[in-house]
């Protein structure tokens, strides 16, 4: 959805609770991705979690649900294939797990995986297909 339509800006209250991406209108046109906690008409601004991260609408290009977006973020990257989930065990990467619009994990780490399930370092076994596992990494210039 594009935020140059009022009608659409009003429409947008349902989606709070959903998982989504908000693409920003700087130059790079970045992205953003959370939980859509809040929708402010008045103030023309919207609330991402996890945290309280406002964003005012003149600064969005578009929302769309996170599963119409490709997997590479602003966060980190949606872990899909059997070499990133053994990328992810072997460098204890920190992981982030989700299930439909629920955060279960901010900072997991899987010790192993195979086709169907992945286990975490609390023991904790999880099936692929209900969750999403998104690992962190920073971009830019350090």
């Amino acid at each position: 959805m594009e935020m140059n339509n009022p009608r659409e800006v009003t429409f947008m209250k349902h989606w709070i609770g959903r998982h989504v991406v908000i693409q920003r209108l700087d130059g790079a046109k970045s992205t953003v991705e959370g939980v859509l906690k809040g929708w402010d008409p008045v103030q023309e601004k919207v609330i991402l979690g996890p945290g309280e991260l406002v964003i005012p609408f003149r600064a969005i290009h578009r929302i769309m649900p996170r599963n119409a977006y490709p997997a590479l973020n602003s966060i980190g990257y949606v872990v899909n294939h059997t070499i990133q989930f053994d990328n992810a065990v072997y460098f204890g990467s920190s992981v982030m797990i989700w299930r439909d619009n629920r955060l279960v994990s901010s900072q997991a780490i899987l010790t192993s995986h195979d086709e169907e399930t992945v286990t975490l370092s609390n023991g904790m076994i999880l099936r692929k297909d209900e969750h999403d596992f998104v690992v962190r990494s920073l971009r830019g210039n350090a």
